[in-house]
């Protein structure tokens, strides 16, 4: 019998059309594009084929993908997320290394594995964003774990409340600066929450003030240039302080507190 796929955010009656009826080319990538990454839609045709999925496959589409070798098929899908989990090139730590806790958490309260995570993360419309998502239109694309953390903002079905944005965050942007300190960011944009850069340098906080005691996120402070990373607690003026004084801004600024800014800037390598 045929299997019914669906995806967050695809509305198309057929797979392989966009709304506004792309070219050929463009039809076959985007079939392509969810055959590697949306592990439903690649074990629903390797069940039925081309010609039996449903909604059905533009008729011009099925001849192309029955040359597909099921077989390889599962095994690039099973390399995908392998390295999306484990981590290497393009990658980084991998969601293992980068979201343990998180992870961990998931596990605990919902059930779901590392594997089952991946799945749902790899066939979602916030993995697209990644940097290494071949024929994206969004430019340099993002890092791993900003997509993953977007994932997690955007109510996954194991926590539609997005319960656990606020320790995904903190995971995410501790992985985001260690990767702008080895000079990674020079192959991805950055637009985690409440992070900005100034004066090339990349600077977030969170107070994680919505975060359970049990997690013990305190108020954190992230910055990180050229071989430079500092993360740890702090308050809010302090952070301000310290940007003001990054961006160029700290002509109001009292000469002695300015120079003990600059001073912890330099000690942090960050001036």
């Amino acid at each position: 019998m045929p299997h019914e796929t669906t995806a967050v955010g695809d509305t198309d009656d057929r797979y392989g059309m966009d709304a506004a009826g792309a070219g050929r080319h463009g039809r076959i990538l985007r079939v392509l594009d969810r055959l590697l990454y949306d592990q439903r839609f690649r074990s629903a045709f390797v069940a039925d084929g081309p010609g039996g999925m449903r909604p059905p496959l533009d008729p011009d589409l099925i001849e192309v993908f029955g040359r597909v070798d099921p077989t390889e098929l599962r095994l690039v899908g099973r390399n995908i997320r392998s390295a999306v989990v484990s981590g290497g090139t393009g990658t980084g730590q991998g969601l293992r290394g980068a979201f343990p806790r998180t992870l961990e958490t998931i596990q605990e309260q919902h059930g779901h594995g590392t594997n089952a995570v991946a799945e749902l993360f790899l066939a979602s419309p916030q993995f697209q964003h990644f940097r290494d998502v071949p024929h994206s239109s969004r430019g340099r694309g993002l890092s791993l774990p900003e997509c993953f953390h977007r994932f997690m903002a955007a109510g996954p079905p194991f926590d539609p409340g997005c319960a656990l944005e606020p320790l995904a965050h903190h995971e995410a942007a501790c992985a985001v600066a260690r990767a702008i300190a080895t000079g990674a960011d020079a192959t991805f944009d950055v637009t985690l929450r409440d992070s900005a850069f100034h004066g090339g340098t990349f600077c977030a906080f969170r107070d994680y003030s919505e975060a359970p005691d049990a997690w013990e996120l305190r108020p954190t402070m992230f910055l990180a240039g050229a071989g430079r990373c500092v993360i740890g607690r702090a308050g809010r003026p302090l952070f301000d302080a310290l940007t003001t004084v990054l961006a160029g801004h700290e002509a109001g600024t009292p000469p002695d507190v300015r120079a003990k800014l600059l001073q912890r800037l330099r000690a942090w390598g960050l001036r």
